[in-house]
């Protein structure tokens, strides 16, 4: 027998060897699933960043010691793939019993699919028993309140996603090649230190003909970086929109204040921003908007490029990973003493309003959704989700969980000014949204400018943003049907239950019926304003 047949044959055995194991675990699992007096509950979610999937593992096994009749398994999907995945096992009804929610899903699909969670979150969480959160409501648990993110939908008036982490945004830096090419130069607390810094790296690179970047971009992690910066440039115009609906304008605000004339794509600060956002995208590796995540990533790690911006998700992976010292600041953004930037903006950047990520909610089909809830209630509990900061690196989302001196540089920053809009309006609606993230490359790239991309949004972004914002009206119509609902079925319930529970439920229906309210009387205004505007043209309305 020749040495290729040994071959041949070597590998065909091991391939159904792993088979066979692959089988044997399978149906292992199925036959423990299926004993009478075993409970399974699965979770899915995107993260695999190094340490996620090893914390939540642990925090499974930990729920299992505690209820021997439970078993807990994950699945981890990469993240390309999830927003498909999720959709094809929701409407198949094979979903797991625990999703992460984001990426892919919207407040129909919430709503459909998945149960909201109101009630349980008005009640104590039982694992923080002999805490100082042993009374206190679960959501109030949290750092947020369950208000960001996932937890509670505006438009849907319910809790739908348990937090399990927070998020901030900083620069990632190699200090072997820090000291390489700067010395001692310190970390940058200015836009104007930032700049000469990738000024000298690119300087450097072209001097000894060696191919290193300032900055490491892509599609994903350029916006951590300019939309900050962006933010900055904005801060005073954010002033001029209307406060009337809003104390702090949203996206719909933002974009029918530009319809309305109260600020344009002309104004000295926006050109500003734009003029910033294409200085900060020289310093990027050319052609990074059409680069994913991982791109970026390894231009970082194999040493290529000097700094990198992404969340505080990636501290555990880079370090992980990285065969250098890796250092971390704050994005800087210009000063008001900045010669040419500081007159658009009130100051420092503030981090007050960074609310809680990775959420999960629990499918409407899961056969076990008590055990699912309580599952999530032993993973946010401040002994379990200090047990998970601990384990992944990340930041936790629940009050009085002490981070790890590795993750505290990740901590929001409370102290500076509310930041201003981005270049995406901070998100009108899809067909604006489109337009812009399309138009990027005229701004940034090579042959574009700042008069170029304002030239076509010019053109083409009014209607649009007449259209995203006839959405919301419509969608806000939808929803307060569905609501119409519930909220009789509130006024009615009482009647015709025992009088422990009543206040419970009057308590219920005055949030839901305020809740109407709100977002009836906000889209009646919007719809009065969008009538308004087809009458009298922007720039007719500019002169009002």
């Amino acid at each position: 027998m020749n040495r290729q047949t040994i071959s041949a044959w070597f590998g065909a055995s091991l391939l159904l060897g792993c088979f066979v194991y692959a089988l044997v675990g399978v149906f292992g699992r199925e036959r423990e699933a299926r004993a009478e007096h075993v409970r399974t509950i699965t979770f899915a979610h995107w993260q695999l960043e190094s340490g996620i999937r090893e914390a939540l593992d642990a925090l499974a096994r930990d729920y299992e010691a505690l209820h021997p009749d439970v078993r807990v398994r994950q699945i981890a999907i990469p993240e390309r793939i999830y927003p498909q995945w999720v959709r094809t096992q929701l409407v198949g009804g094979t979903a797991s019993d625990i999703i992460q929610l984001g990426i892919g899903m919207d407040d129909e699909i919430a709503a459909r699919y998945f149960l909201p969670l109101s009630k349980e979150v008005e009640h104590p969480n039982p694992y923080n028993a002999g805490t100082e959160l042993g009374a206190a409501a679960w959501r109030d648990t949290f750092l947020d309140g369950m208000n960001g993110g996932w937890g509670y939908r505006p438009n849907l008036l319910d809790y739908y996603g348990v937090p399990l982490s927070m998020f901030t945004t900083r620069v990632y830096y190699n200090r072997t090649l820090w000291r390489r090419i700067l010395g001692d130069t310190p970390e940058p607390r200015d836009y104007e230190a930032f700049r000469e810094i990738c000024q000298r790296v690119l300087a450097h690179a072209a001097r000894h003909s060696t191919p290193i970047l300032p900055i490491a971009g892509s599609r994903a992690n350029a916006p951590m970086l300019v939309d900050k910066l962006f933010h900055s440039q904005t801060q005073r115009l954010y002033q001029r929109i209307n406060l009337l609906p809003h104390l702090r304008p949203g996206g719909a605000d933002i974009g029918l204040g530009l319809l309305r004339g109260e600020w344009s794509l002309r104004d000295p600060a926006y050109i500003d921003a734009l003029d910033l956002m294409r200085e900060v995208g020289g310093f990027l590796q050319p052609g990074f908007q059409s680069l994913g995540r991982e791109d970026a990533t390894f231009y970082f790690i194999q040493g290529r490029a000097l700094m990198i911006a992404t969340g505080s998700w990636d501290s555990p992976s880079f370090r992980a990973q990285a065969p250098f010292e890796i250092g971390v600041f704050e994005v800087p953004a210009p000063s008001r003493e900045h010669p040419r930037f500081g007159r658009n903006t009130l100051g420092p950047l503030s981090e007050a309003e960074v609310g809680t990520g990775l959420s999960f909610g629990i499918t409407r089909l899961s056969p076990h959704p008590e055990l699912a809830i309580d599952f999530l209630r032993f993973v946010t509990s401040r002994a379990g989700n200090a047990r998970f900061s601990e384990i992944s690196g990340w930041l936790p989302s629940v009050i009085g969980v002490e981070p790890s001196p590795e993750i505290a540089p990740f901590l929001p920053i409370a102290d500076g000014y509310v930041n201003g809009f981005d270049i995406n309006l901070n998100f009108v609606g899809p067909d604006s949204h489109r337009l812009i993230q399309a138009s990027q490359f005229d701004l940034i790239g090579p042959a574009g400018g700042v008069d170029r991309f304002v030239s076509t949004l010019e053109r083409e972004l009014p209607a649009l943003l007449r259209s995203d914002l006839e959405r919301i009206v419509r969608d806000s119509r939808h929803n307060l049907a569905r609501q119409d609902v519930i909220g009789a079925a509130y006024l009615l319930l009482p009647r015709f239950s025992p009088a422990e529970s009543r206040a419970e439920l009057e308590d219920r229906r005055s949030r839901v019926l305020e809740g109407q309210v709100q977002q009836e009387s906000y889209s009646a205004w919007l719809r009065h304003e969008l009538l308004r505007l087809a009458a009298v043209p922007p720039r007719a309305a500019h002169s009002e």
